[in-house]
């Protein structure tokens, strides 16, 4: 009669860590896919907005341009006469939403937000601008 084989401990982990599969290579999530429904609109928001702080020399308009670009959202920006950011953008409700969560609390690295004034916002069927751009 065959007595049940006892591994020892380091033979457990040596068949623990065989069977497993590690890789150090972070894998990317897909990007979630937009699915339109028939017969509904797509809505887009807009609204003109300004900033004021010190807003102006440090690229401030260049990192909005770059959190727009990413977001999907499309516009404008340029500084004022006054020394704040002028600009309007446009998106789809969670772009739309996020880029003016980053507007008024985050703004380039260097840069110091007092505070963002935002116009009315209006719903579109369709995009006005292409992209966003930078206004001189």
């Amino acid at each position: 009669m065959k007595s049940p084989s006892v591994a020892t401990q380091t033979e457990k982990s040596a068949l623990r860590t065989h069977g497993t599969k590690k890789t150090n290579v972070l894998q990317r999530p897909e990007p979630a896919k937009v699915s339109v429904v028939e017969n509904q609109t797509v809505v887009i928001k807009s609204c003109e907005f300004e900033v004021f702080g010190i807003v102006k020399d440090v690229s401030f308009r260049h990192y909005t341009l770059r959190r727009a670009q990413k977001l999907g959202v499309r516009g404008w920006c340029m500084n004022s006469e006054n020394g704040t950011i002028l600009g309007l953008i446009q998106g789809n409700p969670r772009s739309f939403e996020a880029m003016r969560l980053w507007l008024t609390y985050t703004g380039s690295p260097t840069s110091r937000i007092d505070k963002c004034v935002f116009g009315p916002t209006t719903e579109l069927v369709e995009f006005t601008f292409e992209e966003f751009t930078i206004r001189m």
